[in-house]
């Protein structure tokens, strides 16, 4: 127990479980508090001084001082007790894992003023949003209320979460990952996905007769609360000529060695510093895998080679020094500190794309290449990666697994440093093992060349790049 002054006391509306106050109830205690009644002590959290429970008493003392300061001397009465601007207040600590806002509500939830229906309702939800697997037991007794009511807050969020895990599981089961891989990578037991696994052809079904219905995919995957590639991967499932594949995507083949194309696909990857068109991917699976096949992206970044490889029916892991981006097939593995993952002996295609060197944005590490980047290396230390990286994966893949490197030069602008050319790469390739097959231009189209770095390059009478190439191996 303590008596502070009013303005030590923290008002966190992020942790109160009340939407509104009553102002009625507060004007009945501001009457009371003229006749002298005493109030219980307000609660407050220990450390913090954030209030828990006694808005309503916080908000009286705070109207009886203000109407204290302004009324005149001859209109106060004098029974009236005058206030020092200092509350009772009694000291909690809340138990560890639980929510504050909960342990809030539950001190409401022991006096005659509980809290709403609408904000214990609220309050359930947000509890599980923030973490589905909170004892629903538990909210349900400091809530005082039925866990029936818990289950019939919550109900439509869980449906949601058990469809949107349903989602992953069969994602990742169409890239090729086994039930204890899936298992890890959604949080739930390999029994649980395999129980899982016999419930999704029901989902599917309905998926599939909204594609069929004529919908646009990707408002199929939006009423479906699916991703846009996997939403395709059920449109077409069945289709065995990856050319029907390709043209129901919107891709024209280019049976060329320079490739071109505008802009990204919309839905495949996220929007990203290092993002690639979806259509090279699948322009390099069409030609160079099958459906069935395994490729792995060590760099995966923006999830266009995972997103490509679902609606091309081939399967994939994915990895990256960081999931930026929360997407399940995406696994956390820097490959410059622990080298090629150990899946990497089952693929038929390796597709890297490497941050590349001297990389500068203006993003911050959400979005661009964050501290571990290789892209920070220094010249000699960022092709010595490569031809480590290069010799280590070709004594580790099959013979005949192809290797597709894409990458664009550097050079100095300056003119003080040495410049990086493809025929670099292509040295480190060859000194490796492998065997160049294939040399394919892949520029960048000038609509994705920034105006201002146009016209910067343009006044300083230098070259911006537009070149990119891609490396064809094969061990």
């Amino acid at each position: 127990m303590g008596r502070i002054a009013l303005e030590e006391i923290i008002w966190d509306p992020s942790v109160y479980p009340r939407k509104k106050w009553n102002s009625a109830t507060i004007d009945h205690y501001v009457d009371c508090r003229k006749g002298g009644a005493k109030f219980p002590a307000c609660i407050l959290e220990k450390g913090t001084n954030r209030l828990l429970d006694g808005k309503h008493r916080l908000e009286m003392e705070k109207s009886y001082v203000e109407l204290w300061e302004v009324t005149d001397d001859a209109e106060w009465d004098a029974d009236w007790p005058e206030p020092d601007g200092m509350m009772d207040v009694e000291y909690q600590t809340v138990p560890d894992g639980m929510p504050v806002k909960l342990y809030a509500a539950g001190l409401s939830a022991k006096h005659g003023d509980r809290i709403t229906g609408a904000d214990a309702r609220a309050l359930a939800r947000e509890i599980y949003e923030g973490n589905p697997e909170y004892p629903q037991k538990t909210i349900a007794e400091v809530l005082s209320v039925s866990q029936q009511s818990i289950s019939k807050y919550i109900r439509d969020l869980k449906a949601k979460k058990d469809e949107a895990v349903a989602t992953k599981i069969g994602t990742l089961t169409r890239l090729g990952w086994t039930q204890e891989e899936v298992g890890e990578a959604v949080g739930v037991t390999q029994g649980r996905v395999a129980q899982i696994l016999l419930e999704i052809p029901d989902l599917v079904k309905l998926i599939i007769s909204r594609l069929q219905s004529g919908i646009p995919v990707e408002e199929v995957a939006e009423q479906s609360n699916i991703s846009v590639p996997y939403a395709w991967a059920l449109k077409l499932q069945g289709t065995e000529d990856d050319a029907e594949r390709m043209a129901s995507l919107g891709i024209k083949t280019q049976p060329y060695d320079v490739w071109q194309f505008p802009a990204c696909l919309d839905g495949f990857g996220d929007e990203y510093p290092g993002r690639i068109p979806a259509q090279l991917i699948a322009h390099v699976l069409y030609f160079y895998t099958k459906p069935g096949d395994f490729v792995i992206d060590p760099m995966l970044g923006s999830g266009t080679t995972a997103d490509v490889c679902l609606a091309m029916d081939r399967r994939c892991y994915g990895y990256d020094i960081a999931n930026r981006y929360n997407r399940p097939y995406c696994i956390e593995h820097d490959i410059a500190q622990d080298g090629w993952p150990e899946r990497t002996k089952k693929a038929s295609l390796i597709f890297w794309d490497p941050p590349y060197f001297d990389k500068k944005d203006d993003t911050n590490e959400q979005d661009g290449y964050g501290e571990g980047s290789i892209s920070k290396l220094d010249r000699d230390a960022y092709l010595a990666f490569f031809a480590k990286s290069f010799t280590k994966a070709y004594k580790i893949v099959k013979k005949g697994t192809v290797l597709a490197f894409l990458m664009s030069d550097w050079n100095d602008n300056e003119g003080k440093k040495p410049g990086i050319f493809i025929w670099d790469y292509a040295d480190r390739l060859r000194k490796a093992g492998w065997t160049l097959e294939r040399h394919i231009q892949v520029p960048l189209s000038t609509q994705q060349v920034h105006p201002d770095i146009v016209n910067k390059f343009r006044a300083n009478r230098k070259l911006t790049r537009l070149e990119r190439y891609l490396l064809i191996a094969r061990k």
